[in-house]
């Protein structure tokens, strides 16, 4: 008996169609390197590496002893946030860092933890990178105003802790952004 050639073809679509629905579903990240902000390659410190290992990190490896992800409260400097697919502070934002570097600077003993955020597009891996890189822009950019860089740490969350629920360039706007930590 001749099997017909369409029928042939059926075990190849099933799989076919098996594999299409195990995809990911998001769109792949924009391109662009998953380095620090200056283009250099730095750690990648996720919330789990940061929190019980001693506190969070920046990418010179230094461990803050007061702040971490668990004990941060994110309420004493406004977010800053940044466009899509990009790092670079906006000049909007160069104000509230002046005021968190000052702050800094008043007491030498006070550390703060840079957290970065992206939105929900892209990979995952992707923006955990992203978010490293916007949190060592904000970092970089309160050393150069003259805070100490053993007292700036950075952690991200790449789109893990999003502020605000949607699938528009309202929710997205809102979600990508650095927050700013200091101990309870």
């Amino acid at each position: 008996m001749k099997i017909p050639s369409s029928l042939k073809l059926l075990p190849i679509l099933f799989f076919a169609f098996l594999l299409a629905g195990c995809a990911d579903k998001r769109p792949p990240g924009p391109t662009g390197d998953a380095g620090n902000i200056d283009g250099t390659t730095g750690d990648v410190v996720s919330p789990e590496d940061a929190g019980t290992a001693g506190g969070a990190s920046h990418p010179e490896g230094h461990r803050l002893t007061a702040v971490t992800p668990e004990n941060a409260t994110y309420d004493k400097f406004a977010a800053i946030h940044f466009d899509y697919d990009s790092a670079t502070i906006r000049s909007e934002d160069r104000k509230t860092l002046e005021d968190i570097a000052a702050w800094l600077k008043e007491d030498g003993s006070r550390q703060i933890l840079v957290a970065g955020h992206c939105d929900k597009r892209g990979t995952l891996e992707y923006n955990r990178a992203l978010g490293q890189r916007r949190a060592s822009a904000a970092r970089d950019y309160l050393i150069k105003l003259g805070a100490n860089a053993n007292n700036v740490g950075t952690v991200s969350f790449g789109e893990e802790k999003p502020i605000a629920q949607g699938n528009d360039e309202s929710a997205y706007s809102q979600n990508r952004r650095d927050e700013f930590g200091v101990s309870k």
